[in-house]
């Protein structure tokens, strides 16, 4: 009976060292939706920018005409995905969009 027992915790024991840890997939930032995107014209008035894309992650407390949108995924520890969006306005205006 102890040889069973021995066996089936060495059985088990082993079978832990051949399992992937469990390791979730992590988003941050605002995800990035190239249909929202598109929708994005110059000469935009910031409300109607952030009607479209909501709040930027990222506020620029000296310089209110720079809005940043990043975005990160990174699925079962593998490598992180990175998408970035800058808009910059002049006057209340969108000027730039940088993808």
């Amino acid at each position: 009976m102890k040889k069973l027992i021995t066996i089936i915790l060495t059985c088990c024991a082993l079978c832990g060292c051949f399992l992937k840890p469990y390791r979730p997939t992590i988003q941050q930032g605002n995800v990035i939706d190239p249909v929202k995107v598109s929708q994005l014209k110059l000469g935009m008035s910031k409300e109607q920018v952030k009607s479209i894309m909501g709040d930027s992650v990222l506020d620029d407390t000296f310089d209110q005409n720079y809005w940043s949108y990043n975005y990160t995924k990174q699925i079962n520890g593998g490598k992180i995905n990175i998408q970035e969006l800058t808009l910059q306005f002049k006057n209340n205006k969108l000027v730039s969009i940088n993808k």
